[in-house]
């Protein structure tokens, strides 16, 4: 619940005091209305911090509920004869150079 909230409910209960306790002499006999008003202002109280709790409750259950993303699947290990045709797409592109061509694929040959 919001402060704004909390001072709303806090300033009714005082307005309550102050408009039972208005026009009336400070007697022993309105030790009552006293009474009243700090009682008011313990249940309002109470009413707060047990709608704080539940939204907590709400908004960790909630967090909870929420599904991880899963991670992305390992790609397949290729075969050399794979590594190499992709290994051609790359040259044939000319995203890497004839000697960086020549070294990759005896690298992939002698990896069989």
């Amino acid at each position: 619940m919001s402060i704004k909230t909390n001072m709303v409910n806090c300033t009714a209960a005082a307005l309550l005091v102050a408009t039972l306790s208005l026009g009336m002499p400070a007697l022993a006999s309105d030790a009552g209305a006293f009474i009243g008003g700090v009682l008011a202002t313990k249940v309002i109280g109470n009413m707060n911090r047990q709608t704080r709790a539940q939204e907590q409750q709400a908004y960790n259950s909630s967090q909870q509920a929420a599904p991880a993303p899963a991670p992305a699947p390992a790609p397949a290990a290729q075969t050399p004869e794979q590594r190499i045709a992709q290994l051609d797409k790359l040259a044939a592109g000319g995203y890497i150079t004839p000697e960086e061509y020549k070294a990759k694929k005896k690298a992939i040959i002698d990896s069989m």
